[in-house]
């Protein structure tokens, strides 16, 4: 319960700071680095915002297939563009449709009678399988083009939303299991393999993060119990992130 109390305190002061250096900024009429906290209804708002942003461009109402939903645009020379859940995007040719050739609401039914014995060919719409490749590549750049936006805006909110879980949930939750639960390793072994865990956090933001989650729980857990790290073990924590980064923990003044 400390160890998460700790952790909605650092994120707290992380908005704190945040807050502050904007105002700073804005008072010398400067515009910093702006941070956001996304939650998972900014993920779904901005993927509304991009299958309007496809369905604009014209494209027929998304099918849901498992993990992804296609768009099949009204003329078939144009791709097909695959959404998936994981925030990745796909471009397909536009295989063959069987539609009337005659116009009118798609509820009417009575339009496939159009399709009727001689008129059936022109019922059959395959010029996706049949424009060159260069003009292929082409219908797929210029679709791209006209949802680009939407779909990096889409893709940074589910990168975030999986950084805050990683923090808040599943680096915390690594921790635990790892120095609470049942192990064949000892107290040692498994302090040693949290302050490895800590030295190989990448050099980015995203790795300072979790190195300062990593510290917040050596110094709430690992710090008050019986197997403290030393002076030493920090200093060889910090030799071996490559990052120069600080192990920012208290160590016994009587060592």
């Amino acid at each position: 319960m400390l160890f998460l109390f700790s952790i909605l305190c650092f994120f707290l002061a992380i908005a704190e700071e945040s807050t502050t250096e904007s105002t700073d900024n804005n008072e010398e009429g400067l515009v910093d680095e702006e941070i956001i906290i996304y939650g998972q209804s900014e993920v779904e708002r901005r993927r509304k915002l991009l299958e309007k942003e496809i369905i604009k461009t014209g494209y027929r109402e998304g099918i849901r297939r498992n993990d992804k939903v296609l768009y099949r645009p009204e003329v078939v020379w144009k791709p097909t563009i695959v959404v998936y859940d994981s925030g990745f995007v796909d471009l397909r040719k536009t295989p063959p449709r069987f539609e009337p050739w005659i116009k009118g609401p798609k509820t009417n039914k009575w339009r496939y009678l159009s399709c009727i014995p001689p008129f059936t060919l022109m019922c059959i719409k395959a010029s996706g399988w049949l424009i060159t490749k260069r003009r292929a590549q082409h219908s797929k750049t210029k679709a791209i083009e006209n949802i680009i936006d939407s779909i990096q805006s889409w893709q940074e909110a589910i990168v975030v939303v999986a950084t805050q879980r990683r923090l808040q949930e599943d680096i915390p939750d690594f921790l635990d299991e790892l120095w609470n639960g049942e192990s064949v390793l000892s107290m040692q072994q498994r302090k040693e393999e949290i302050l490895g865990f800590w030295s190989s956090r990448t050099c980015t933001s995203e790795g300072d993060n979790a190195a300062a989650v990593i510290a917040d729980f050596i110094e709430m857990e690992i710090q008050y119990s019986k197997t403290p790290v030393s002076k030493k073990e920090k200093q060889t924590a910090e030799e071996q992130s490559s990052c120069q980064r600080i192990l920012n923990i208290s160590i016994d003044s009587k060592e």
